[in-house]
């Protein structure tokens, strides 16, 4: 076993500019960490378009500190760079969040790495997902520096997002399509093996609890964290809100590649601590999802943490539209390891995730939703429907988007009175 050590920096200060100078100084200086005449890369979560106090994306405020930070090395260009989500217009992205007003007013690049047609087709060594080349954009890949600025929240794909999954924005949308298809938790460590960051900055000033990330629910925690080790920095996250990482299996994955340190033993806190800083998000993808909607049949034997958090939200949204109860007859599945009654009829039986393909030699009808995991909504709209919603073939833009806008004023009211639930309970 590995004696290596990682250090994680947690500041607290009056301002974010003194808690993200604080991490820099904590991690050793950022004249020690960037050097002067250098291309320095900026990938805040700019993937869709939300303004700043959804706490969607990163903080705009945050992204303004690091940049007048970094300024300090005397770089050669600093250049922010994102590609948003599927579906999504990275520069829209940048505007509505505010960090297109932010990069104007530091005056620096902003850059869409969708949009760059100059790519490299960069061998994935040791590949352990279904990636064994990835094509990234020259420019990133020639970048002197990359710093990763992820905002903390909870997701219905991830259980919550940090900073190895913001990496998962440095892809174009084919790649990203491919990353679903197969395991979307070792591809994400298969592409932080050919695109490492240098530095991982987390925005912890307000997290985004609840259905997030399309529903998030910001709670003010005001911290900043920083690390070399996007492993750690995820586990002291997830520390600093309560959030079980045992229930989250990347971090599993990323101990079986030796991305970075799982082990807290091992980790080095320092700055604040942890105690002082510490606020409980309500992050309602952990938990027995067998037993949650009692009156569907749920079968989630071997489910990965990505499949059951999608059935919470998609159960929790068929409740939000009106639709629960009406399809009550339905029998879901997730996972690899259920047995599936003969007598179930398969126009009623929603197959969810690559892992369950094999259910269908038995019942070759059902409604089988592909991917691992698949995308976000397609559970709920597939039950809501009655038929399968694949999210293929421009259904995304044409059909799912646009139905999740329509849905969403219900939607964001049924999360708001559960929101206040669970933090009346908290105190």
């Amino acid at each position: 076993m590995s004696d290596k050590k990682a250090l994680v920096a947690l500041a607290k200060e009056p301002s974010i500019q003194e808690s993200v100078t604080k991490v820099f100084d904590l991690m050793g200086g950022v004249t020690n960490m960037i050097k002067a005449g250098t291309t320095v890369f900026l990938k805040p979560n700019a993937g869709h378009a939300a303004p700043a106090d959804t706490s969607v994306c990163t903080n705009p405020e945050v992204v303004r500190a690091v940049i007048r930070e970094v300024k300090k090395a005397n770089p050669k260009s600093i250049v922010i760079a994102e590609a948003a989500a599927i579906g999504c217009d990275t520069m829209e992205c940048y505007e509505v969040s505010g960090i297109a007003d932010v990069a104007r007013e530091e005056g620096v690049e902003l850059y869409d790495i969708k949009a760059d047609k100059d790519l490299i087709n960069v061998a994935v060594r040791g590949y352990r997902s279904n990636l064994h080349h990835v094509k990234l954009p020259r420019r990133l890949m020639e970048a002197d520096h990359l710093i990763n600025l992820p905002i903390l929240k909870a997701h219905a794909s991830m259980v919550f997002s940090c900073a190895l999954k913001n990496i998962k924005g440095v892809v174009q949308d084919a790649v990203h399509l491919q990353m679903h298809q197969q395991n979307l938790t070792m591809a994400m460590m298969d592409v932080w093996s050919v695109s490492r960051a240098d530095i991982n900055i987390v925005d912890a000033i307000r997290p985004a609890s609840g259905y997030s990330p399309h529903t998030p629910v910001p709670i003010d925690v005001g911290c900043i964290l920083g690390s070399t080790d996007p492993v750690a920095v995820d586990l002291i996250a997830c520390d600093l809100v309560g959030i079980d990482a045992e229930a989250v299996d990347y971090f599993r994955v990323a101990a079986e590649t030796g991305l970075g340190i799982t082990e807290r033993d091992k980790i080095d806190v320092v700055g604040a601590k942890v105690e002082d800083c510490y606020k409980k998000m309500w992050v309602p993808y952990i938990g027995d999802m067998s037993t949650r909607w009692p009156e569907y049949k749920v079968l989630c034997d071997g489910a990965c943490s990505s499949c059951q958090a999608l059935l919470a939200i998609n159960m929790e949204t068929l409740k939000a539209i009106g639709d629960y109860e009406r399809r009550s007859d339905f029998v879901v599945v997730a996972g690899g390891k259920n047995a599936i009654p003969d007598d179930v009829d398969d126009k009623k039986l929603v197959l969810h995730g690559n892992c369950t393909r094999k259910y269908l030699k038995n019942h070759p009808n059902a409604i089988h939703i592909e991917g691992c995991p698949p995308s976000e909504p397609l559970l709920y709209m597939s039950i809501s429907n009655g038929e399968l919603v694949h999210g293929k073939d421009g259904q995304m833009s044409e059909y799912i988007r646009p139905r999740m806008a329509a849905d969403q004023p219900v939607w964001r009211q049924y999360v708001e009175e559960q929101a206040k639930k669970f933090y009346g309970q908290q105190g």
